[in-house]
């Protein structure tokens, strides 16, 4: 019985050791096609959201891995958006970014971001995935998709009339079927205001990529129909004059942000996104 006992304490110990040594192996980083190829995040934050600033870095760690590969809306809507009491010194909602939010909905909760729209197999959370420690897999996997468009922006700012002229240049590089829509988003990053993190508040809290408006209608505007590779397909937009609101669209942090996505019936996605600074 000693003898079996002995050797049954050895099987053990030995599944054990080869078990720690298949923990040890290494995952290897995602190799990312060298292409013009441009994912757009939205996130889904807010001032008053305490799990916001976990979302926000999420967004600037990918945003360090892929420089250049990814265009970053933050959209401050309904849920958990409103100023904080005695600590806000900006209301960050508008009503396209509400409506934008409930387009996205529903969702487990908030931080939350969509990857070009891609439909998820959860049905609570077909577009806008609560957890960002996916994020950064599925901005991966949007990148290594093939690059099927370019699309180019002249953005003219007028300093004296405070005016945005935008013309956008689109170039399929392959035969696109179905319906477009395009969307022009303005944001605005690098404002100081106070975040609700966790159970206490950050009053200099550093707010970027925030949907300050949008040119478009919140959903896009219809862009197009079976859209043949090489065709040049340029749109100008109406002239933009940034309101005048104390501390906020400022032109030198702002960018402009450009979107072709899909729409068709329960289908979304982004094809290729482009972002230029206002100024």
């Amino acid at each position: 019985m000693r003898q079996i006992n002995k050797i049954f304490i050895f099987v053990i110990v030995a599944i054990t050791i080869y078990s720690c040594n298949e923990i040890m192996l290494n995952i290897e980083d995602p190799v990312i096609p060298e292409s013009d190829r441009v994912v757009l995040i939205e996130e889904l934050t807010g001032a008053s959201c305490p799990n916001c600033p976990k979302g926000s870095a999420a967004i600037e760690f990918i945003l360090s891995e892929f420089p250049g590969k990814v265009a970053v809306v933050g959209i401050h809507g309904d849920f958990l958006a409103q100023p904080i009491k005695d600590k806000s010194k900006y209301d960050f909602r508008n009503q396209k970014a509400k409506d934008l939010e409930n387009w996205l909905k529903p969702w487990y909760g908030k931080p939350a971001a969509t990857t070009n729209r891609i439909l998820t197999e959860d049905d609570q959370e077909p577009y806008a995935i609560s957890s960002p420690d996916l994020w950064y897999a599925e901005v991966a996997k949007e990148l290594q998709k093939p690059h099927q468009m370019n699309i180019l922006l002249a953005v003219d700012y007028d300093e004296n009339k405070r005016t945005i002229d935008l013309d956008v240049s689109v170039i399929p590089l392959v035969d696109l079927a179905g319906n477009y829509n395009i969307s022009v988003y303005l944001t605005e990053s690098d404002i100081i205001d106070a975040q609700s993190n966790g159970s206490e508040y950050v009053e200099d809290y550093e707010h970027k990529h925030v949907l300050m408006d949008m040119m478009t209608n919140a959903t896009g505007d219809s862009f197009g129909t079976n859209l043949k590779a090489n065709d040049v397909i340029k749109k100008k937009f109406p002239t933009y004059t940034l309101p005048l609101r104390e501390g906020l669209f400022n032109p030198e942090k702002m960018e402009v942000v450009v979107m072709v996505s899909k729409s068709d019936v329960g289908v979304r996605d982004v094809v290729q996104a482009a972002y230029k600074k206002v100024k």
